[in-house]
C-alpha cells in the first residue's frame, strides 16, 4: 500500500461500513482492495486489519493528534 495513494477518510468510510450492523460486503470488498487490504469474511479479522492499518497510516502521515485535540467527553 502506497501511503500516498490513500487518505485516513478511505479508512474513515471503511470503517464506518465495517460497524454496520449488515455491512454491505461489496463495498468492504471494494474498500478494501483500494486500501491494498485482502478482504475477508471474518468481521473481527477485517476491522482489527482495517485498525492497525489506519493506526500505520497515521502514524506514518504524522496526522497523530495529541492528547488536547482529542473530543472531550462530557
Amino acid at each position: 500500500m502506497d501511503i500516498d495513494s490513500v487518505s485516513i477518510e478511505d479508512f474513515e468510510v471503511l470503517v464506518d461500513e465495517l460497524v454496520k450492523p449488515q455491512p454491505d460486503e461489496t463495498h468492504v470488498r471494494q474498500s478494501m482492495e483500494k486500501l491494498g487490504l485482502t478482504y475477508t469474511c471474518d468481521h473481527v479479522e477485517r476491522i482489527s486489519m482495517v485498525l492497525d492499518k489506519m493506526n500505520k497510516l497515521v502514524f506514518a502521515k504524522g496526522h497523530r493528534k495529541d492528547k488536547d485535540d482529542l473530543p472531550k467527553h462530557p
